[in-house]
């Protein structure tokens, strides 16, 4: 019985996580711009993911929130509290396709060449 109870709440859970928050129809693919070239990124396809919840790239999100907090709300060129925007992504998105790679699963690109991610238009 207990395992039941706890096979149910951990279901529960697993759902509620993967649907904290909708993603709006105009984030569900978002485009940065820089000089290197325009990097697309597919955030409804990130956020479907079962095993991915907001607050792993929203770090200052929490659960019942109202809003996300845009990147650029704290990641800034000048700011001494946290790294700017092009480092935050690089570090982030670089090390969980790394990471996810080194579970033995599949990825996004892991390479470190600029022209993977940044496409000229």
């Amino acid at each position: 019985m207990r395992l039941l109870i706890s096979l149910a709440l951990t279901l529960f859970f697993m759902g509620s996580v993967a649907a904290e928050v909708p993603i709006a129809t105009d984030k569900e693919v978002i485009s940065f711009p820089s000089k290197l070239g325009t990097v697309t990124f597919r955030h409804k396809a990130h956020s479907d993911m079962t095993t991915t919840e907001c607050s792993t790239c929203h770090h200052t999100y929490a659960a019942g929130d109202p809003a996300v907090k845009a990147c650029g709300d704290c990641h800034i060129k000048k700011s001494k509290t946290a790294p700017s925007k092009m480092k935050a992504f690089h570090l982030r998105c670089q090390g969980c396709h790394q990471y996810t790679v080194d579970q033995g699963l599949k990825a996004g690109p892991v390479k470190k060449q600029c022209k993977t991610c940044h496409v000229k238009e």
